[in-house]
């Protein structure tokens, strides 16, 4: 019988720290595309309810489009701006969803009571779709802005 070879391989250390150091930098890079995604659906959401984007709304107030925004977890960094600003500022914004968000997530959404009745109808009311509409739209942009997000981190 043979001897078996000893291999000894050096650096093993090092090349996990920095796979650690990748997986953090990717986790982070993931987040900013999630949190970008949900700000754009916001945008969208308020574009449609003033009547952009194909928008069908005739009886909508500007509470309700004041009220559309996204929360983040355990934010990372600055999402890019909402883009549309349909309202003043000085008008109401609750910025508060009462849902819990965790680390790696973003929502988008309204705390106005009545708006679910706009997004799914009634049965005296046809569904007016803000919310749905812009997450599909924003829906192929998450993948992109995602890998966006890792290459810059790979570039780096």
């Amino acid at each position: 019988m043979k001897p078996m070879a000893n291999i000894e391989i050096k650096g093993t250390e090092e090349l996990l720290r920095g796979f650690e150091k990748y997986r953090k930098e990717a986790t982070k890079a993931i987040k900013r595309g999630v949190d970008r995604t949900a700000g754009m659906v916001a945008s969208d959401a308020k574009e449609r309810l003033a009547g952009g984007l194909g928008g069908l709304m005739r009886r909508v107030t500007g509470r309700l489009i004041a009220s559309v925004h996204a929360e983040f977890g355990n934010k990372t960094e600055q999402p890019e701006k909402n883009t549309f600003k349909p309202v003043k500022a000085s008008e109401a914004s609750d910025k508060n969803l009462n849902v819990t968000i965790a680390d790696d997530e973003a929502v988008a959404g309204t705390n106005v009571h009545y708006g679910p009745y706009i997004e799914f109808g009634t049965k005296f009311m046809s569904a007016m779709s803000f919310l749905g509409f812009a997450a599909v739209r924003q829906d192929k942009r998450l993948k992109e802005r995602v890998i966006e997000e890792l290459n810059k981190i790979n570039k780096g």
